[in-house]
């Protein structure tokens, strides 16, 4: 590759990297980018198990304290364990990741949305 080629890669790469950074949320953008199928490095993921299909509303929510899918999955199983389900045959889960809140709520209420919801 030669000295000319090289500096466009990198202007390419600068002009990119601005794009990203001027949408609303460069950090959930950055995300779907490199991590489509998990969390980011600074992104939480929330268990969300449900023991019975039958019964959708009653379900377990976690707080956001995994690092990634494949933990959430882990809590999941053990829950389901518990209940005398470990094959997940009765019940279901979702992992839910990164959460991003909608900054335009003009009265101070939390509402937003997960970037990927993974079941």
């Amino acid at each position: 590759m030669n000295k000319r080629m090289l500096r466009r890669a990198v202007l390419a790469l600068a002009i990119a990297g601005l794009a990203v950074a001027s949408f609303g949320n460069p950090e959930r953008h950055i995300a779907d980018l490199f991590w489509s199928d998990d969390a980011a490095p600074w992104e939480n993921v929330t268990a969300v198990y449900t023991p019975d299909r039958a019964e959708p509303r009653k379900i377990q929510i976690t707080e956001a304290v995994f690092a990634d899918v494949a933990a959430c999955r882990d809590h999941v199983m053990e829950l389901a364990a518990e209940k005398g389900d470990p094959d997940l045959q009765k019940g279901s889960f979702e992992c839910a990741v990164g959460f991003y809140p909608d900054k335009s709520a003009a009265d101070g209420t939390v509402s937003g949305d997960y970037r990927l919801i993974i079941r």
